[in-house]
């Protein structure tokens, strides 16, 4: 396999790396060109791509909207129970 050539599981580990991060340029292009060739790692960095604007909308929107989601209190104390029970368990 050519130096510039990755497997998919490298790719899909790149196209999610890149949405935080910045690649180098023989990152960038060994993507580039394993995106060239292989149409499924094409449709999942437009799917993360999508995803991460759909996220980003909706960051947008949840920060101007007060939040008026809680837990009842025999929730939180079943909570509590389980997580005292899953620590003691150890």
């Amino acid at each position: 396999m050519s130096k510039f050539m990755i497997a998919c599981d490298e790719a899909s580990f790149l196209i999610s790396y890149k949405q935080d991060n910045r690649l180098g340029f023989a990152q960038w292009m060994r993507l580039k060109m394993h995106l060239l060739s292989c149409h499924l790692c094409r449709k999942y960095a437009l799917q993360i791509k999508q995803l991460d604007s759909t996220v980003s909308e909706y960051r947008e929107s949840a920060h101007h909207e007060p939040c008026h989601h809680h837990l009842s209190g025999k929730a939180c104390d079943k909570m509590k129970q389980a997580v005292e029970e899953g620590v003691n368990a150890k």
